[in-house]
């Protein structure tokens, strides 16, 4: 009895796992810190409950909006692209001279089960450096020695 309840159990699981996406989840992939100016990129993964990302037919879009440190929209619900070598989702911008500081990458996922399509969403942060900024400024410089 123990033995078919159990049973009974995992096919529950594998059944809602498959048919509603039980499990499934976006992860990040790209970078986190940056210089004013730079050219960066959201990139994500979308993987079903065991880990394996999902292929391109299996998801209807990804979008990507991105805040500035203040929390006032830079990038909205912006459409991103697909890699099929690595099964990432990506969307490529300059990052802003006007503020450093704290962004925050927001992604929606609309993803398709058996049972229909369902949205999954993640966060992640990334910073707009002064310091990195300043290092490179710095780096790039000439000097010019002019002798007596």
């Amino acid at each position: 009895m123990v033995t078919l309840v159990a049973a009974i159990g995992i096919v529950g699981y594998v059944f809602s796992t498959v048919a509603f996406g039980v499990g499934s989840y976006l992860s990040f992939v790209s970078g986190t810190e940056y210089q004013r100016g730079e050219p960066a990129q959201v990139i994500i993964k979308v993987h079903d409950a065991w880990g394996r990302p999902l292929p391109q037919s299996a998801i209807n879009w990804c979008n990507v909006t991105i805040l500035y440190p203040d929390k006032t929209i830079f990038i909205n619900n912006e459409t991103m692209s697909y890699t099929p070598t690595t099964g990432s989702w990506y969307y490529q911008f300059t990052t802003p001279f006007t503020q450093i500081g704290v962004y925050e990458a927001y992604v929606e996922c609309s993803v398709n089960f058996p049972s229909g399509s369902r949205i999954l969403s993640a966060s992640k942060a990334f910073h707009v450096s002064q310091t990195l900024t300043m290092l490179n400024e710095t780096a790039s410089a000439s000097i010019t020695i002019i002798s007596p």
